[in-house]
């Protein structure tokens, strides 16, 4: 029997692409959910545990599905809340570039409302002139003192270690068994969210993302190495030249991107 260890469960929520997959991965020095430049790439919820201290924060990566509108839509909310109730706490995160000072107040407002713990993450930091962010901080600050705020950048590590250092100098951790990662050489959830990584990292313009990827098959070889095969199923049979590329180009290309993350 496992010995309990002091555990934090942390859901990261916000819009499609504000960056909660790659914050995800740089918090864990990892590849654990996709990363395309298409909205609603991640389409399952993903955990991993990040352990330090004798502690563990367990991490949840969302679908995007908090949708901007002048009162956020109940069922949008109870897809939320599936991971919001049953975490410790909510990273929220925000396009500090994009999103208004009005759309970020209305989410917030919500989960507050909702008595929802919650930091707020204003991520892509380095995408604004300082002179625009500092003006854009004050004024969420004015709205949400009582919350904490972060500034980040998920994609180039800036302030995420700050971010961990205070939840674990500041949060209650619960006992809890320690949390087992599948190995993600074998895991054909995991193998398959890759390939359609590289799907829609090469041909994300021409056709839609809900594409259905089965793992089918996954071999251990005498060698140590690993033989996968995925099936991608097109709703339409004009996709399929796409997929293909001239001369089979496009699925090597693809096959050979996802074989090199996954070598990794």
């Amino acid at each position: 029997m496992q010995n309990n260890i002091k555990t934090l469960k942390i859901g990261i929520l916000g819009e499609p692409n504000t960056g909660k997959s790659t914050l995800l991965n740089n918090l864990l020095n990892q590849k654990l959910s996709i990363v395309t430049r298409k909205a609603n790439t991640t389409i399952k919820n993903t955990s991993a545990a990040f352990n330090v201290n004798n502690k563990q924060i367990i991490f949840t990566d969302t679908p995007g599905i908090i949708t901007y509108k002048k009162n956020i839509n109940r069922a949008v909310f109870k897809e939320a809340s599936n991971i919001a109730l049953e975490v410790d706490l909510i990273l929220l995160l925000f396009n500090i570039k994009k999103d208004s000072i009005d759309k970020i107040k209305i989410i917030c407002e919500y989960f507050e409302k909702n008595n929802l713990d919650f930091f707020i993450l204003l991520n892509k930091v380095d995408l604004l002139p300082e002179s625009n962010f500092l003006k854009k901080v004050s004024q969420i600050n004015k709205y949400f003192h009582k919350n904490v705020i972060f500034s980040i950048s998920a994609l180039k590590n800036i302030g995420l270690n700050k971010l961990i250092d205070h939840i674990l100098k500041t949060r209650d951790f619960k006992d809890d068994k320690p949390y087992l990662q599948n190995d993600l050489a074998t895991d054909i959830l995991y193998l398959k969210e890759i390939v359609r990584e590289k799907v829609l990292e090469n041909i994300h313009a021409e056709i839609p993302f809900n594409l259905i990827f089965n793992t089918d098959k996954v071999s251990i070889n005498k060698d140590k190495s690993i033989t996968v095969h995925i099936t991608i199923i097109l709703s339409k049979s004009s996709y399929k030249p796409i997929i293909l590329g001239k001369k089979g180009e496009n699925i090597r290309k693809i096959s050979m991107l996802a074989r090199r993350d996954l070598e990794n």
